[in-house]
């Protein structure tokens, strides 16, 4: 094993010939698309169908797409492609957050308010739509950001919190639990906070975004009323 130092965030290793790119970075992100791919199964299994069943099990497998191609395109192999190759990764995990948007709506349709329903819908749509064409132009990650906090803090948390309000809903609970922890892993990006070269911030945000998948699953289960029985 040759460790090759580099410009990247950690160190490429070389195993007989085959260098990897950011391999701990890219291990972690392999970590969330296996969650998310455990998740979308547990979700498949399920026989209720809410139409909010189905964004989730959508967010779930984009995501978990994108954290595939993320890994093995945007780290382990990026030296051999052109950076633009991080946008179809980057893309699908947009389009996921606006899955899970897009349940939060159905969801407050369904139990709590739905008289802005199809507004909601359209600002979720109107918002990706700009951001793709954003982010296609410019090929800048923060706009994945600017999206995730927009779908985030503008449609599924004020949803959730106002569902959780009103009914103390289990799925809001857990999708508020899972929101806390998406915070915390961006502070953790932002405070660039790390363990020393192996053991990145990235690696810190990758695995906290696990857990909150995780979180995420769970509501989803609880929307069917199948949580117990799976745990």
């Amino acid at each position: 094993m040759e460790v090759l130092l580099t410009n990247n965030y950690q160190p490429d290793l070389i195993f007989g010939g085959l260098r990897l790119g950011e391999p701990v970075i890219a291990l972690t992100s392999l970590i969330m698309a296996l969650v998310c791919l455990v998740a979308w199964f547990r979700l498949q299994k399920l026989a209720i169908v809410h139409p909010e069943l189905v964004y989730f099990r959508l967010f779930f497998l984009l995501m978990g797409i994108s954290a595939f191609l993320g890994s093995v395109v945007g780290h382990l192999f990026l030296y051999l492609l052109p950076f633009a190759f991080k946008v179809p990764g980057w893309m699908l995990g947009m389009v996921a957050l606006a899955a899970l948007a897009q349940a939060s709506i159905y969801r407050n349709a369904r139990i709590g308010n739905g008289v802005y329903t199809q507004k909601l819908s359209w600002l979720n749509s109107l918002s990706l739509l700009a951001a793709s064409f954003w982010l296609i132009g410019a090929i800048w990650f923060p706009i994945v950001e600017f999206h995730a906090a927009f779908g985030l803090f503008s449609l599924i948390l004020p949803l959730e919190w106002s569902l959780f309000q009103k009914t103390g809903n289990e799925t809001s609970r857990y999708m508020l639990w899972g929101i806390g922890l998406l915070v915390s892993a961006v502070l953790f990006h932002i405070g660039k906070i790390s363990l020393g070269v192996w053991f990145s911030f990235f690696d810190f945000a990758h695995l906290i975004m696990c857990s909150a998948f995780w979180c995420f699953l769970l509501g989803a289960e609880a929307t069917a009323g199948t949580t117990n029985q799976r745990l």
